[in-house]
This record gives structure tokens, C-alpha cells and sequence, in this order.
């Protein structure tokens, strides 16, 4: 499906990314690696990767390793709330314990990049 590649606390994070034109528009729009920072809010990380996305939020029950676009900013979640957003994918192959931990600090790296 998408070639979108995503690398967290130096770690290639491998993620079931949906197929939708938010996840395309990200695509489209990275010339080289994008590097940003994301911050702790309660079970979210949040950053703002700076590249417009095209929205298409629906409601759903947000699970550790989720990944979406909520208010412009790129989310990932370590954990379970009802939310409205435009969900792109989800982190696959770990465990809930193993995302919890790689999502434990404040404030992480993370990278965009098509692989």
C-alpha cells in the first residue's frame, strides 16, 4: 500500500498506514526526510509536521499505536480514548506494553520519510 516510512526515537516503527488521501497528501508533499518533535499530552503525543493534510475526521475509540491528524498535528496514541479525528494508521507488530514504553517519555524524535 503506502510507502510512508516512519522512524521513532531513532527506531523504524513498522505501521498498517490507511488507505486514504490524508496518508497520500503526506506522501506527495515529502521531498526529503521530515523531522519534527512530538510532545506528551496526557495518552497523546502531539506534532506539528508542518505539511497540510486533507481531513476526513470520523469518530472512533483511539488505541495505543494509533496514528491520526487531530486540530493540524500529527497524533500517536499510548492510549484508549474516544476521539474525532482523521485516523492514518496504526503501529503493528508491537505489543500495547512495547508502544507504552516506546512512547513513555515527554517529549520524542520522530520522522516522516517514503521507504
Amino acid at each position: 500500500m503506502s510507502n510512508l516510512k516512519i522512524k521513532i526515537k531513532n527506531h523504524d516503527v513498522p505501521v498498517s498506514w490507511e488507505n486514504m488521501s490524508a496518508v497520500g497528501a503526506i506522501m506527495n508533499k515529502l521531498s526529503s526526510v521530515k523531522k519534527f518533535q512530538m510532545t506528551k499530552n496526557g495518552i497523546r503525543h502531539i506534532g506539528n509536521i508542518g505539511i497540510p493534510v486533507p481531513r476526513n475526521d470520523r469518530a472512533f475509540n483511539a488505541r495505543p499505536g494509533d496514528i491520526a491528524i487531530q486540530d493540524g498535528n500529527l497524533v500517536i496514541f499510548s492510549g484508549e480514548d474516544d476521539v474525532s479525528c482523521t485516523k492514518l494508521g496504526k503501529i503493528s507488530g508491537y505489543s500495547e506494553t512495547q508502544i507504552k514504553s516506546l512512547l513513555s517519555s515527554g517529549s520524542i524524535n520522530v520522522e516522516l520519510y517514503e521507504g
